[in-house]
């Protein structure tokens, strides 16, 4: 039985142990919850990462996964942990382009502008500069919102049992014929603020972990977040 998490940081565990940590996928979330339920985890997370890049990266997995003669889909269970809206992902053009870190990708958040003009080639630079100009939430609700679908209707077509949750508080628009496609029990409460991870944390006496320079959260932070999940999934039968 096999656990596939994905996300951003918070679901890799940035900042559990040290400050600007990228993962602890040992102490974070996902591991805890695979435990609980006895299955294998397989974090695919990481820090900055964009509801593109787990896209990508979750569809990539499920590829090499079905290659196997043992396949089975009903030991497999995917939870993901969507990013905040304002992210996007950009391919390396060359073999030795700086800033290209996550398997010739580079991970792209709005506000980071210092980091990238530091550690990224020119032309990367330039793009990420005229991609924050042109940022919108409805551009960036309408990608999310196919981005989810594009997962969910994989996942189910390939009989996979999954769980959407959000990762923060910049949840989509509110626009109802993508919401009508939502499957709203394996993704409940996407257009809640209050439900998002960080939100429940925060409304749950949880304070960011002390080593945290960029708003993460502590392992028992984690600890609890993977209790809520599992009782969710046991409650709504979603295994």
């Amino acid at each position: 039985m096999i656990l596939i998490a994905n996300g951003c940081s918070h679901t890799a565990g940035a900042e559990i142990e040290a400050p600007l940590q990228g993962e602890c996928y040992e102490k974070a979330w996902p591991k805890k919850l695979a435990d609980s339920l006895g299955y294998k985890p397989i974090n695919l997370a990481i820090s900055g990462a964009s509801d593109d890049r787990v896209v990508r990266t979750t569809i990539d997995f499920l590829g090499k996964l079905k290659k196997s003669p043992k396949f089975n889909p009903n030991k497999v269970f995917v939870v993901i942990c969507w990013p905040g809206l304002h992210r996007t992902e950009l391919y390396r053009t060359a073999e030795n382009e700086d800033g290209f870190w996550d398997n010739g990708w580079m991970p792209i958040v709005v506000g980071n502008e210092e980091t990238y003009q530091a550690q990224c080639s020119q032309s990367a630079f330039a793009f990420y500069k005229t991609w924050v100009m042109r940022q919108n939430n409805h551009q960036a609700s309408i990608k999310f919102y196919s981005n989810v679908l594009l997962l969910q209707n994989i996942l189910i077509s390939n009989r996979i049992k999954y769980l959407f949750w959000n990762s923060s508080m910049t949840v989509p628009s509110n626009y109802i014929q993508y919401l009508n496609e939502i499957n709203h029990k394996r993704f409940p409460h996407i257009l809640e603020k209050e439900k998002s991870y960080t939100e429940m944390l925060e409304s749950n006496g949880f304070r960011h972990s002390p080593f945290a320079k960029w708003g993460h959260y502590g392992e028992d932070s984690h600890k609890w977040f993977a209790d809520f999940l599992k009782s969710y999934i046991t409650k709504n039968k979603l295994l």
